[in-house]
């Protein structure tokens, strides 16, 4: 297991105005493996995404991504580290005004140089791998739910990053094309190693996917551990979560 890729996060911290979105929470996810973030809604999940990535800066409390602490870098000093990172938005996030296979290599012609026929053969290739290799043309509003999700992720794969950020993989699925989903995601990890944070109400895929999974409820980690661990936490919340099909 390659020792790049891991996120740590110590005593952070993250309000918005009068409302402590993170209270000083500290967790690391371990390089090669999937990173589960549970809890209900308004809980800090996706706020904790969008602390790794940069988009927002924690209010106190320090966070490393791979060997940088990113937490004083500006958007300029976040370049080489969100290069290294794809994102899977829960509503997949494709741009309707161009094919398929444009979406998956847009962010090849924004950050590199390659000449277009690479482009299109790295896209491809993502396309295949998502089994979406015959859809590089087609536009983003013939495919189903399931495809748009699929198409987003062969664009987070485009640049081959070594971190992978889900939100909410599952969300307006059906259970099948939800399982298929998370299939892809732990084959992405065991074929390229990659380090994934995942974000769902989803306790089946959460299951499936997640190699060790933390709780938040209030801005706090409630518990953190294997999906047997938080099962038999001493916190009744997480206990009901970890039992439940669709956590509230």
């Amino acid at each position: 297991m390659k020792e790049a890729g891991a996120i740590r996060f110590e005593g952070v911290s993250k309000n918005f105005g009068e409302r402590k979105v993170l209270r000083d929470i500290s967790f690391t996810v371990e390089a090669g493996t999937a990173f589960v973030l549970l809890g209900r809604s308004g809980s800090g999940k996706s706020v904790t995404l969008k602390l790794i990535c940069g988009l927002i800066k924690p209010d106190a409390g320090k966070i490393q991504v791979e060997t940088e602490e990113i937490t004083g870098l500006d958007s300029t000093g976040m370049i080489p580290i969100r290069k290294q990172m794809g994102f899977l938005f829960q509503s997949s996030a494709l741009f309707d005004s161009i094919s398929v296979g444009e979406n998956v290599a847009f962010a090849m012609r924004r950050h590199t140089n390659k000449p277009d026929q690479e482009i299109h053969d790295v896209a491809q290739k993502a396309l295949d791998q998502v089994g979406l290799g015959k859809e590089y043309d087609s536009m983003p509003s013939s495919l189903s739910g399931g495809m748009r999700k699929r198409a987003g992720l062969a664009r987070a794969l485009a640049l081959e990053p070594s971190i992978l950020l889900i939100d909410e993989p599952s969300a307006g699925l059906d259970p099948i094309t939800s399982s298929e989903i998370d299939d892809l995601l732990l084959t992405i990890k065991k074929d390229r190693q990659a380090t994934l944070v995942v974000v769902t109400h989803n306790i089946p895929s959460a299951r499936a996917v997640g190699d060790r999974m933390a709780f938040l409820d209030d801005g706090r980690i409630l518990a953190e551990g294997t999906a047997d661990e938080l099962e038999h936490s001493e916190h009744q919340l997480v206990r009901e979560f970890l039992k439940s099909r669709q956590g509230g």
